[in-house]
């Protein structure tokens, strides 16, 4: 019971604002369809010239695992998170710092939090605090600019 205690907890924590933690960029999209905010997500990286997108398929994830684990089934509506990786900002930043390898690969969220499921989000996180990292950081902004202006 403990165990399952503490993720509930830990895994709760993850629902704090976004302006309660300065390291992750949020943007909300109302009036669109979950499935036309992720397609528009994978063209805009696409539209990067980046291809091998991966995605993980998140909510169907704490879904499946809720039973073993003790967290509620339906945190989110919707959630997938698209990895991504631009050679161009994974040299920058490996240049600026091999430890930085720990930063690829890229990835942002589009997700429908249960609670307020009309709303969808986009996510990421901010990369290092150097010119690569503000790079990277660029990108991340132009990608998910592009998404909300495909659905305008």
């Amino acid at each position: 019971m403990r165990l399952s205690v503490g993720l509930l907890s830990a895994v709760l924590t993850l629902f704090q604002p976004a302006a309660a933690d300065p390291g992750i960029v949020t943007r909300e999209i109302a009036g669109a369809a979950f499935e036309d905010v992720a397609f528009a997500l994978s063209d805009a990286i696409a539209a990067e010239g980046i291809g091998n997108i991966s995605t993980s398929h998140f909510s169907d994830m704490l879904k499946r695992t809720a039973p073993d684990l003790g967290h509620p089934p339906e945190l989110f509506a919707d959630a997938r998170i698209y990895t991504f990786c631009s050679a161009r900002a994974a040299a920058r930043l490996s240049i600026e710092s091999p430890h930085h390898i720990a930063l690829c690969p890229l990835s942002i969220a589009v997700y429908r939090i249960q609670a307020d499921s009309k709303i969808i989000h986009l996510g990421y996180r901010h990369s290092a605090a150097t010119s690569g990292g503000a790079e990277v950081d660029a990108l991340l902004e132009r990608i998910v600019r592009r998404t909300v202006d495909t659905l305008r």
